[in-house]
C-alpha cells in the first residue's frame, strides 16, 4: 500500500514537471514509478507517458521503443498506436506510417483512422488513391471536417472552394477552412467575403488578422492595417513573414523609420530561411527608404543587392540616380533620368525620382507636375499627396497647399505629416500661434520625431516662451543628438533666459558638430560678449573673422 502511494506521488510530480517543460526530470520520475510494478495493464499507461516525454525531447527511437513495449502488453492500445504513427510521420518514415494507418482502418473504421490514412497518402503524393478511397467511404466519415479539409488540400479551383464551403456549412467556425477561403477571396479581390471568413474564426488568429490588414491596406485605411499587422506579429512572428506588408503600410503613410525597421526584420527572416523569392523587392524598398533618410551608402548597398535578372533591377538603377543627385552630381542624374522619362512616362518610381531631382534643383513646378502624374496612376497615394503639398509650400502657393490639406484631412485626420505641412505654412505666414497649434497636433500623433520637437522649440523661442522652448528642444536632442541647429536653438533659449554659461556650452556644441556654419560662431561670439570673458571673446572673434574671410574668398 505504501509503495502504491509512493508510485502515485512520483507520477503526480512527473506531470507537474512536464507542465513546466522539465521533460528530463519528469522522465526520471516515471522510470522510478515503473520499478514498482511487474508487467501489467498499469505499465501500459506509464510506458506511453514515458514515450510521450521522449517525443518532447525528440528522442524518437527511444519513444518508439516505449510505445512498442506498451503495445506488447496491449496490442490495441490506441494512444500508443497513434503515437507510433505520429513518430513515423515526423521522421518521414512514410511506408511504416502507411502500414500503421492501414491497420488502424482495418481494426477501427473511425474518422481518426481515415484521417491518418489520407494524411500519409497525401504526404506520399498519392492524391488520386486518397480521393478514390474518400469517394468509397460512408457519408458519416466523408462529412468529417478534418477529412474534408485534407481532401481540399489536394483539390484545385472550384472543387477546392466547394469542399471548403461544405466544411463551413457543417462547422461555420472551422479555422483552417475559413482561412483558406479568405485567401481565395483575397486573390479574387472579394474583400467583403475575406472579412466575413476572417470574422468567423472565434479566437484571434495571426493569419486572419493579417488578411484583414491586407484588406484595410487595399482600402487605403493604413493605420488600421498597421494595427492588424502588428497584432498578427505579436501572436506569431516566427512562422509567417508579416513584416513586409507592415513595412509597405508604414511607407504609405510616410513613416519611414518604422518601415525600415519592419523591412529589416522581413529581410532577416528570409535570409534565415534561405527564402529568396521576395528579397529583390525588399532590397529595392530598403534602398528607396534609405535614400529618403539620406543614408546614401546603405541605400547603394541595398540597391546593388538587387539581382540583374530581377524585374526590380531597372527600377533599382533609376533609384541609383537619386544617389548621384544626393551626391550633388545633379547634371548626371537629371540627364539619365530624363532619358528614361522620354521612353517611359507611367513608371511611378521614375516619376518620383525625377521629381526629386527637380526638387533639389528648386524646379518646383516641374516636380509638382511629375507628382501629379504619379498621383493619376495611384490616386490614393498619401505619399504623393504629401510631396505635392510640401512642394506647393516651397513654391509659396499656400492657398493651393491649404486646399489640398483640407481635402486630405477629411480622409486622413490622423496623418501626422499633414500637421507638419500646416506648421510650415503658418510659420511662413508669421501666424505663430496657428503654427504652434499645428506642431503640437503633430507631436500628439508622433512623439518620436526630433525635428518636430525642434520646430516647436523654434516657434516657442519666437513667441518668447523660452523655458517651454528649452524643454521642447531638449526632447529633440534626446531623440537625435547629432544635429547642430538643435544645440544652437537651445543656446538661444538659455541666452534669452539669461543663463549665458549654459548658452555658450550649447553654442560651442553646435560649432563642434558643424564647424563650417558661420552663424553658430556669430552666436558664440555674442554670448561670450554677454559673459565678458576676454579669452573666449578673443577666441570666437578670431574664429568668426577667419570664417568671414573664407566666405569672401569663396564668393
Amino acid at each position: 500500500m505504501e509503495e502504491n502511494k509512493e508510485k502515485i506521488e512520483l507520477i503526480k510530480k512527473s506531470f507537474e514537471l512536464k507542465s513546466l517543460k522539465k521533460y528530463k526530470e519528469a522522465l526520471e520520475l516515471l522510470y522510478k514509478a515503473l520499478e514498482y510494478d511487474n508487467i501489467n495493464q498499469d505499465n501500459v499507461e506509464l510506458l506511453s507517458q514515458i514515450g510521450d516525454l521522449h517525443i518532447q525531447l525528440k528522442n524518437y527511437d527511444r519513444a518508439l521503443d516505449e510505445f512498442q513495449k506498451a503495445l506488447s502488453i496491449n496490442k490495441r492500445h490506441q494512444y500508443s498506436i497513434q503515437k507510433c504513427y505520429d513518430i513515423y510521420i515526423e521522421t518521414n518514415k512514410l511506408n511504416k506510417a502507411l502500414n500503421v494507418a492501414q491497420k488502424m482502418c482495418e481494426e477501427n473504421k473511425t474518422s481518426q483512422s481515415y484521417y491518418n490514412y489520407f494524411k500519409v497518402l497525401i504526404k506520399m503524393n498519392k492524391a488520386q488513391d486518397a480521393i478514390e478511397i474518400f469517394n468509397s467511404l460512408p457519408d458519416e466519415i466523408k462529412l468529417d471536417g478534418d477529412i474534408l479539409y485534407l481532401i481540399s488540400t489536394i483539390s484545385n479551383g472550384v472543387k477546392k472552394k466547394l469542399l471548403l464551403e461544405r466544411i463551413i456549412s457543417i462547422n461555420p467556425y472551422n479555422t483552417k477552412a475559413n482561412l483558406d477561403l479568405a485567401a481565395i477571396e483575397l486573390e479574387n479581390k472579394n474583400y467583403s467575403k475575406v472579412i466575413q471568413y476572417c470574422l468567423n474564426i472565434e479566437d484571434e488568429n495571426p493569419l486572419a488578422l493579417y488578411y484583414l490588414g491586407i484588406v484595410e491596406s487595399k482600402n487605403k485605411n493604413y493605420t488600421k492595417a498597421i494595427d492588424l499587422f502588428t497584432s498578427a506579429i505579436k501572436i506569431d512572428n516566427d512562422n509567417h513573414n508579416f513584416y513586409f506588408d507592415l513595412a509597405k503600410a508604414y511607407c504609405d503613410i510616410a513613416w519611414f523609420d518604422e518601415a525600415l525597421c519592419a523591412l529589416k526584420k522581413s529581410i532577416n527572416l528570409d535570409l534565415a530561411r534561405y527564402n529568396t523569392n521576395n528579397l529583390d523587392e525588399k532590397y529595392f524598398l530598403a534602398g528607396w527608404i534609405l535614400i529618403k533618410q539620406n543614408k546614401l551608402q546603405k541605400a547603394l548597398l541595398n540597391l546593388n543587392s538587387v539581382d540583374k535578372n530581377s524585374k526590380m533591377y531597372e527600377n533599382s538603377q533609376i533609384l541609383i540616380q537619386i544617389i548621384n543627385l544626393k551626391s550633388m552630381n545633379l547634371s548626371l542624374a537629371k540627364k539619365q533620368l530624363e532619358e528614361y522619362y522620354s521612353k517611359e512616362k507611367d513608371n511611378t518610381i521614375l516619376l518620383d525620382t525625377l521629381a526629386n531631382v527637380y526638387k533639389e534643383l528648386k524646379l518646383y513646378k516641374q516636380a509638382i507636375k511629375l507628382y501629379f502624374d504619379a498621383l493619376k496612376i495611384n490616386p490614393n497615394s498619401i505619399y504623393y499627396t504629401l510631396e505635392i503639398i510640401d512642394l506647393l509650400i516651397d513654391e509659396k502657393e499656400y492657398d493651393k497647399a491649404l486646399e489640398m490639406i483640407e481635402k486630405f484631412s477629411e480622409k486622413y485626420q490622423n496623418c501626422a505629416n499633414i500637421y507638419n505641412s500646416l506648421t510650415r505654412i503658418y510659420y511662413r505666414l508669421h501666424d505663430l500661434n496657428k503654427a504652434l497649434e499645428s506642431i503640437n497636433k503633430y507631436i500628439e500623433l508622433d512623439n518620436n520625431n526630433a525635428e518636430a520637437f525642434y520646430f516647436r522649440g523654434l516657434i516657442l523661442n519666437d513667441l518668447s516662451h523660452y523655458e517651454d522652448a528649452r524643454k521642447s528642444i531638449y526632447n529633440a536632442i534626446k531623440l537625435n543628438p547629432n544635429i547642430a541647429k538643435y544645440y544652437s536653438q537651445m543656446a538661444r533659449s538659455y541666452q534669452n533666459l539669461g543663463e549665458y554659461k549654459n548658452a555658450l556650452l550649447y553654442s560651442k556644441e553646435s560649432i563642434e558638430i558643424d564647424p563650417n556654419e558661420i552663424n553658430f560662431k556669430k552666436q558664440a561670439y555674442e554670448i561670450s560678449l554677454l559673459i565678458g570673458d576676454k579669452n573666449q571673446i578673443e577666441m570666437y572673434k578670431n574664429q568668426l573673422e577667419r570664417s568671414e574671410k573664407i566666405l569672401k574668398m569663396a564668393r
